[in-house]
């Protein structure tokens, strides 16, 4: 049954905004599953209403997901909070600027501004998934993660994006997230940075982040950074948050693999070994 679960997730993770329509014949070779066993997967998620067939007889997602997301946006009442925040601060700066969350080992798009000023980035729609280890806000989530969480992620290199030989390195950089207390990510001409959003039990729920062109110069990223902290601060006190809460405290659903436990927050020099 667990594997009919994440067989049907892989089928739904292929949707995309570039790539909103799918063939049973481009899954089953995309994911190197069988065609007939896909058209019967594909088929059922029609009749459960995650997918809808068209009169061409390909696949795209169904509103089942609309009216299911719309529940799950009720019922995250810290999103509004934190869009009220993020509108004060985009006014401020005008630049991309974006809420993530980490959800059974990825990086999820929750809300976003897109910058007006020139140059301004644009960020992919609320929903999509981002890169789990290559950005900003995706360094920041994983590095308040338990350990079990991190390994998982980083050692599969279709979610981390990385080699074997990179996992030490990244474990590096993710303590240098946990002891700067914000995330900075530098790539292909753009440059992020991302602070955390806690919630009362002091838990990491959301990154906090802007995306700009490297030619925005050092003194503008620095006010970003400040303005990202500051901001992702008042967003965390309005949600319940007190600062100072001990470590030993401070406890973190673990959701990976289709299983969620409450686990003690991950604490510098945790992750050797």
């Amino acid at each position: 049954m667990l594997g009919t679960f994440e067989k049907a997730r892989a089928v739904l993770d292929l949707y995309t905004t570039e790539h909103p329509e799918w063939g049973v014949t481009e899954v089953a070779r995309t994911l190197g599953m069988p065609t007939s066993s896909t058209h019967v997967l594909m088929a059922s998620l029609t009749q459960m209403g995650l997918l809808h067939r068209t009169v061409a007889g390909r696949y795209r997602l169904g509103f089942k997901l609309l009216a299911l997301s719309q529940v799950l946006l009720s019922n995250t009442p810290w999103r509004e909070v934190a869009e009220e925040e993020m509108a004060a601060l985009f006014a401020r700066y005008g630049e991309t600027l974006s809420l993530v969350a980490f959800d059974g080992g990825q990086i999820v798009t929750v809300a976003k501004f897109d910058g007006r000023r020139p140059g301004s980035l644009r960020m992919p729609n609320v929903g999509s998934v981002l890169p789990t280890y290559q950005g900003a806000s995706g360094r920041l989530l994983l590095a308040h993660r338990p350990w079990p969480v991190v390994r998982h992620v980083l050692n599969d290199p279709r979610v981390s994006g990385l080699s074997a030989g990179g996992v030490p390195e990244a474990l590096r950089t993710l303590e240098q997230v946990l002891r700067e207390g914000a995330a900075t990510y530098e790539d292909a001409g753009a440059w992020s940075v991302a602070a955390p959003v806690r919630n009362h039990n002091g838990e990491v729920i959301a990154a906090l982040g802007f995306s700009v062109p490297l030619e925005r110069g050092p003194e503008q990223r620095l006010a970003l950074l400040q303005a990202v902290l500051t901001t992702g601060a008042r967003i965390s006190g309005r949600i319940g948050h007190v600062p100072g809460l001990p470590d030993d405290d401070r406890m973190v659903w673990m959701s990976v693999g289709g299983q969620e436990r409450l686990r003690t927050a991950p604490r510098r020099g945790r992750r050797q070994g």
